[in-house]
């Protein structure tokens, strides 16, 4: 049973954050769908929780279709380590989708993502929680995060990554969107982990008010982080999942930034294939 005696807030704005950046989050989050996206957690909190995987709790409380070859899923490996890298066009929905997909084969999951999810308890066993704030106890703790991922690998878990770590963003407002510049600290866990390496293409991208707001400023690009998850409520999601592949079997191992660049090619080169 899940307690209910405190049902947390889920906001980008963090107490770390200057007041006027976290106000303003906080504002905007409010009047763009924070409500609605609290209004069903908080259901699930006070019906006690589930004994489901909260991924598939949070897609089907979600509405959310998920179009998905069932092949590509089978041929996931079952066992040993493996961690999965995407391209990140949505923000929260990805992870969820990611880790609902994942579910359906493993359980030993762990998920590189905002540290402003450790606030809702049924994500914290899964979470590998990343700090975007400047501070050196931030550094720290995204040091660890690492190590950590890497450990899960080294005991044989799965690691689901996002490497821009940041929300795919359009060049001009209604273009097309494409991930930032992948983190190298990717290519660093692949050649330590000696793991099996699955790459994942979520198709589509957010709205052009994300776009529009991402050239005014980070914090706004952040607030609307909630209205673009609470778009997405009864739509579908269509996901591409690619071969796996092995470390060792990867070209350019022993150079991390050809190795990073191999990676991206793998999760781009899913963009448009047939299900």
């Amino acid at each position: 049973m899940t307690d209910v005696t405190e049902i947390p807030t889920i906001s980008y704005a963090t107490d770390g954050d200057p007041m006027l950046r976290r106000a303003l989050i906080r504002v905007i989050e409010k009047i763009s769908g924070q409500r609605r996206l609290k209004r069903l957690y908080d259901e699930y909190r006070l019906q006690g929780g589930s004994d489901r995987p909260f991924w598939q709790e949070a897609i089907d409380r979600l509405r959310v279709g998920m179009n998905v070859d069932a092949r590509q899923l089978d041929a996931m490996p079952a066992e040993g380590p493996l961690i999965v890298v995407s391209n990140h066009p949505f923000g929260v929905l990805d992870g969820l989708s990611a880790c609902h997909l994942v579910s359906q084969r493993r359980a030993d999951i762990k998920l590189m993502a905002h540290a402003t999810f450790e606030r809702a308890p049924e994500l914290r066993p899964y979470l590998l929680p990343i700090q975007f704030e400047g501070a050196s106890s931030a550094l720290r703790s995204n040091v660890a995060a690492r190590q950590a991922a890497l450990q899960h690998l080294r005991d044989g878990g799965v690691v689901i990554i996002f490497p821009a770590g940041r929300v795919s963003t359009a060049d001009k407002i209604f273009g097309p969107a494409t991930d930032a510049p992948w983190k190298l600290f990717v290519s660093a866990m692949v050649q330590r982990s000696n793991a099996t390496i699955l790459p994942i293409y979520f198709e589509g991208q957010n709205s052009w008010r994300f776009h529009l707001a991402s050239r005014i400023g980070e914090a706004w690009r952040e607030a609307l982080l909630m209205y673009e998850l609470a778009r997405r409520i009864g739509s579908d999601v269509t996901v591409r999942i690619g071969e796996p592949v092995h470390a060792t079997d990867l070209p350019n191992l022993d150079d991390r930034h050809q190795l990073l660049a191999d990676l991206r090619r793998r999760v781009y080169a899913l963009e448009g294939t047939s299900s």
